[in-house]
């Protein structure tokens, strides 16, 4: 099951309630194919709903983000992959020995050598600025140095691609062989929230991005589907100019 060559776009179902997430897959029909499962929503309906989405032809992104030691991540890994989602997220932080060990547990769940889901590594959080990384005490404050050098590490691991920022997209295609799912999307015109480093869907198709995950702007509109087609439009335009 191979991930269309165009640019899907996971919606975020953060919503903290099974019956809403299927309210808004209801809602969007056959509009929306990608889903991200993130957080929030594992933890307030389980494996079940993942199963659930997967059963009726969903593509799931599993946004969980395991950070630990090798061992426990191999085994968190190969239990998510068994569920039969497209992705899942481990912290890039967590090392090149923890990353291996992620992919490992991937091709063990999915029962297959090369492994049906797919390993990516989140870089550095789309909420996070220079201050946050200064904050934190990393080497580098600019978020472009360490998304690159997070990046470097997970190629050197093996994993199908990262997690970044529309603002680290064109950097990551043009130094890695890695895929690149970004979040931090919002439609012109849209409030960024909480992302500090956001970008409209067109700037981030135009980057190279592999995949696009879109939440508020989608789930909280008042009329979703006619939100997300919107944007499916913005990205097919981008994409046509992009190949002129």
């Amino acid at each position: 099951m191979e991930i269309s060559q165009q640019v899907p776009v996971f919606v975020a179902l953060d919503v903290d309630h099974a019956d809403k997430a299927r309210l808004v897959v209801q809602t969007l029909g056959d509009a929306a194919t990608y889903y991200k499962v993130g957080l929030e929503l594992f933890l307030a309906a389980g494996s079940g709903l993942v199963s659930e989405l997967v059963d009726q032809g969903k593509r799931i992104f599993l946004d969980l983000k395991f950070h630990d030691i090798p061992n426990t991540v191999r085994a968190a890994t190969r239990e998510a992959a068994k569920l039969g989602v497209d992705f899942i997220t481990v912290h890039a932080l967590g090392g090149k020995d923890m990353l291996v060990a992620a992919q490992e547990g991937v091709q063990a769940g999915s029962g297959f050598a090369d492994g049906h889901t797919k390993v990516l590594a989140v870089t550095i959080l789309t909420s996070h600025a220079v201050a946050d990384l200064a904050a934190i005490g990393l080497k580098f404050h600019d978020p472009k140095e360490n998304v690159l050098n997070l990046a470097t590490l997970a190629e050197q691991a093996g994993v199908h691609g990262v997690v970044c920022s529309p603002h680290e997209v064109a950097m990551i295609r043009a130094n890695t062989g890695l895929a690149a799912m970004v979040p931090g999307i919002r439609p012109t015109g849209a409030s960024a929230n909480d992302q500090k480093r956001a970008a409209t869907p067109s700037d981030a198709v135009r980057a190279g991005a592999s995949y696009l995950v879109v939440g508020r702007p989608v789930v909280q509109a008042p009329d979703p589907k006619q939100a997300l087609l919107a944007i499916q439009e913005e990205i097919d335009l981008a994409l046509k100019l992009k190949e002129a």
